[in-house]
């Protein structure tokens, strides 16, 4: 009666492994088709107090319809965006999916200069993500994006602060 007790035991606890086993695969495999492609450009865009940061960064955020959820006033600056819905800002990305979500972090980070006040160099990050349409070819899924619509974000930040708009990094990185 023991070894039939324990032979049944065994085979639960298989049958329990194999179960998990087929679960955990199965959803990868799902969130491999679900999970959207994503990329990150990152600019710099000038310098500037943190006072002008949050007023100047409230504004342009504004414009583009964001709104900010996190506002770290400790040093560095930090400053985050929600995620937002948004049309393609072109052909490129189009082709990339049918729904395109983006937001927008801000760093300030500080430079001392001797007697002056506290400024800070300010770093902005525009992230995007694609759910791609049924049908996306796989080439079409894990190219990266046209930087056209970070670009639009950073012109206006670079007027604000005083910078050229040059990428921190030559192409877009996972994040």
């Amino acid at each position: 009666m023991r070894r039939r007790r324990d032979q049944t035991m065994i085979r639960c606890a298989a049958a329990c492994c194999v179960c998990t086993a087929l679960a955990a695969t199965s959803g990868c495999a799902m969130m491999g088709h679900m999970r959207p492609a994503a990329d990150s450009y990152t600019y710099d865009v000038g310098f500037a107090s943190a006072t002008d940061i949050r007023a100047k960064a409230a504004d342009i955020f504004k414009d583009f319809g964001y709104r900010v959820v996190r506002d770290d006033a400790s040093h560095p600056v930090t400053i985050e965006t929600q995620w937002q819905k948004r049309p393609p800002a072109d052909d490129e990305e189009r082709l990339r999916g049918y729904e395109i979500i983006s937001r927008v972090k801000l760093n300030g980070l500080s430079r001392e200069i001797s007697g002056a006040p506290i400024m800070f160099h300010v770093l902005i990050t525009v992230e995007n993500r694609f759910v791609p349409t049924r049908g996306t070819k796989r080439e079409a899924r894990d190219a990266s994006s046209s930087a056209g619509y970070a670009q639009a974000i950073v012109k206006g930040m670079a007027v604000a602060f005083g910078g050229n708009g040059r990428p921190v990094a030559n192409e877009p990185r996972p994040f």
